[in-house]
């Protein structure tokens, strides 16, 4: 496997996990990986190959829409009565998950 890409497997892993902070640390790692050209590259090939058992960008999707929902999970669960700026906080959550996915298919749709 391509170091590009175990890296970014690596970090969608982690996109997963149930500590916010360490999703939050990933989800910086997982902007660079998914615009840098080698990744980009890999990601690709391994597209066009159609292969079932490599990383591709429907692969990467699925980890982004997993963290997606785990993120909007959290915001939903949190506590409803709450002051303006905790409002204003988790709308700016929300519209941070919506840009991550117009980033995603930017990145995605570059590399064509």
């Amino acid at each position: 496997m391509n170091l590009a890409i175990h890296d970014l497997l690596t970090c969608c892993r982690q996109l997963g996990s149930d500590k916010a902070m360490e999703r939050k640390k990933e989800i910086e790692k997982f902007r660079r990986l998914i615009c840098d050209p080698e990744t980009v590259q890999q990601l690709d090939r391994n597209s066009d190959s159609k292969q079932g058992k490599q990383m591709n960008w429907d692969t990467v999707f699925r980890f982004l829409l997993k963290y997606i929902q785990k993120e909007a999970e959290s915001i939903r669960l949190a506590k409803p009565n709450t002051s303006a700026s905790t409002q204003a906080t988790r709308e700016k959550k929300m519209k941070q998950l919506s840009s991550l996915v117009k980033y995603f298919i930017m990145c995605a749709n570059k590399s064509e």
